[in-house]
C-alpha cells in the first residue's frame, strides 16, 4: 500500500514539473534575453527587419492596400525602436514574436 501511494505521489510531482506553461516559458525566455542582452537585440533586429522587408516586398509585388503595407512596416518599427530604445525584456521578446508572426502571415497571404 505504502509503494502505490510513495507512486502515486511521485507521479503527481512529475507531471506538476513537466507541465510548464506558456507564462513559465515566456519567464524563461526573458531571462535568457537578459543573460545575453546585447547579442539577443542585435539578433533580433536583423531577423525582424529583414522579414519585415520580405513581407513589404510581397505586399508591393501584389499591390496590396497601403494600409496593409503600412501595418507591416508599424510592427516593425515598433519593435525596432523598442529593442535600441532598451525596453524591458520582455517587451523586446513580446513585439519580436509579434512581428515575426504578423510579417509571417502577411508574406504567406501576398504570395
Amino acid at each position: 500500500m505504502n509503494e502505490k501511494i510513495t507512486h502515486t505521489a511521485s507521479h503527481i510531482l512529475n507531471q506538476k514539473s513537466s507541465a510548464k506553461g506558456i507564462d513559465t516559458w515566456f519567464n524563461e525566455q526573458a531571462a535568457k534575453f537578459e543573460a545575453a542582452r546585447f547579442f539577443w537585440m542585435a539578433i533580433f533586429i536583423i531577423a525582424q527587419s529583414c522579414l519585415g522587408s520580405v513581407a513589404c516586398m510581397f505586399i508591393l509585388k501584389n499591390h496590396a492596400s497601403d494600409v496593409l503595407l503600412a501595418s507591416c512596416a508599424a510592427i516593425t518599427m515598433l519593435c525596432n525602436s523598442i529593442l535600441i530604445a532598451q525596453g524591458p525584456g520582455k517587451w523586446c521578446i513580446a513585439t519580436f514574436y509579434l512581428s515575426i508572426i504578423l510579417n509571417s502571415i502577411f508574406i504567406i497571404v501576398n504570395i
